[in-house]
């Protein structure tokens, strides 16, 4: 038994990647958000979104990261119907 070509591998992990990374960006949202109310006894403080160090600023960029990855998702599927 051979292992599958390299071509092939990477051809399936991008085939499926915005999905991924939509199903990623969410579970990374909760996390950081259960991991900012525990600490700082808070969900979201808006004067943190402009600090790179904060945990509001990584759960804006994993939202505009998931939204664009759905909508890049939508278009795909909606293409390979027609």
């Amino acid at each position: 038994m051979s292992l599958p070509d390299r071509e092939w591998i990477v051809e399936q992990i991008k085939k499926n990647l915005p999905k991924r990374l939509v199903w990623l960006s969410v579970w990374a949202i909760v996390g950081l958000l259960i991991d900012e109310y525990t600490k700082e006894g808070y969900i979201l403080n808006p004067a943190d979104l402009t600090n790179p160090f904060a945990h509001e600023f990584w759960i804006a960029v994993l939202a505009v990261v998931g939204i664009v990855s759905a909508y890049i998702s939508e278009k795909r599927e909606a293409k390979n119907e027609n």
